[in-house]
């Protein structure tokens, strides 16, 4: 059997590498062939990895920017997506050569451009569409582009990691896939735990709580910063991640007198490092889908807040659930930060053991499986 997960413009050190590439392990150890599929440059290639440049999306030749740059400008960049995708569509199925393999899985926003040649393959969905896509939409313009949406999302084999990611495709989009179910990230517990032993290249305090990502209006590290200044502020916080609101963020916690207290130490490339000396993770997000940080902090031991976004509820499960707050509360984020200080419960990888890279593989397999039933059914 012969896949490809289709990463498209991501590459080996994004997030979506990071939550495909243990899954994929296992799958080539069962004796099946996984390609990664890119066209944007990864870096290296990896194994039997590829590199397409689809021109209109790849960013490597000044004339494929240029005709992105026009277009994009002119009907938005999504519209464009849209309207060009059967030509996107061309160019990589013809340079695969498609037909050689028994499945393809489109993972996060991929599918966009290359709707039209999903066909009977798959569709990951790894966010909360409807916020993430209409979240800053409004009237005609917002009808208009959840109409566009349910075009691509709908009549498609879709998998998405988090049964909130499921009710937002369905609810929040208005999709009519074909058909639609859960199939969670899959990781190397073992590898992670030894890549987490390796020391970070940052200077921090020997203890901390601490949040990580990209500060945009999702990740709502404002209300971190307020929930934060109303604790008792036993351990400094620090929050890795970088991006054009990082000053307001700064200028923020300087209005609220924690500027001593809170670090930024902006992009940190070996964050798995960082959890070794954590106290405590806190997630403040709007929006998640299968948030990996609250999987590593779980793995590395070390217990989380998080707001009730994404699959927060599916992995604080149990006692651990008490720990998951309304989002966008301040005051409740805030207890609770002071309360499980006081009480830290014990995690492990054990929370969240359905998530074993190889149980998350047998499900990629079975889907491999039905593709190729369709296919020969035909």
């Amino acid at each position: 059997m012969k896949i490809a997960f289709i990463l498209g413009g991501s590459n080996y050190v994004q997030s979506l590498y990071r939550v495909t590439i243990d899954c994929a392990d296992a799958l080539r150890d069962q004796g099946i062939e996984v390609d990664f599929i890119f066209w944007e440059y990864p870096g290296q290639l990896k194994a039997n990895d590829r590199y397409i440049p689809i021109f209109g999306l790849s960013k490597e030749t000044a004339a494929s920017k240029f005709f992105s740059k026009v277009f994009a400008s002119i009907l938005g960049k999504h519209i464009y997506y849209f309207l060009f995708s059967r030509f996107f569509t061309a160019q990589l199925y013809r340079a695969i050569n498609h037909d050689k393999y028994d499945a393809l899985f489109f993972h996060g926003q991929t599918c966009i451009p290359m709707h039209k040649g999903v066909n009977k393959n798959f569709v990951v969905v790894h966010s909360c569409k409807s916020e993430n896509l209409l979240g800053k939409l409004k009237g005609v313009k917002r009808w208009l582009y959840r109409k566009i949406y349910q075009k691509i999302y709908g009549s498609k084999n879709l998998l998405t990691v988090s049964k909130d990611v499921t009710s937002d495709m369905l609810t929040g989009i208005g999709a009519q896939p074909l058909t639609i179910e859960e199939i969670y990230n899959g990781f190397n517990f073992e590898r992670l735990k030894s890549e987490m032993q390796r020391p970070c290249s940052l200077t921090l305090p020997e203890a901390y709580i601490m949040s990580a990502g990209r500060p945009d209006r999702t990740k709502r590290f404002d209300l971190l910063l307020k929930a934060y200044a109303k604790t008792s502020k036993t351990y400094p916080l620090v929050i890795f991640g970088d991006g054009k609101r990082l000053n307001a963020l700064k200028a923020q916690a300087a209005d609220l007198g924690i500027s001593d207290n809170v670090i930024f130490p902006g992009f940190c490339k070996d964050l798995l490092g960082t959890y070794r000396n954590a106290v405590l993770y806190v997630s403040s997000s709007d929006v998640e889908g299968l948030p990996t940080v609250i999987v590593e902090s779980l793995i590395s031991g070390t217990p989380v807040v998080a707001t009730d976004a994404g699959g927060s509820n599916e992995l604080l499960t149990g006692e651990l659930g008490r720990w998951v707050v309304r989002r966008g509360d301040v005051d409740s984020l805030a207890k609770a930060i002071d309360d499980i200080l006081l009480d830290p419960p014990e995690v492990s990888e054990k929370d969240v053991a359905f998530l074993d890279y190889r149980r998350v593989a047998k499900k990629y397999a079975d889907c491999a499986h039905r593709s190729m039933e369709r296919t020969n059914g035909q």
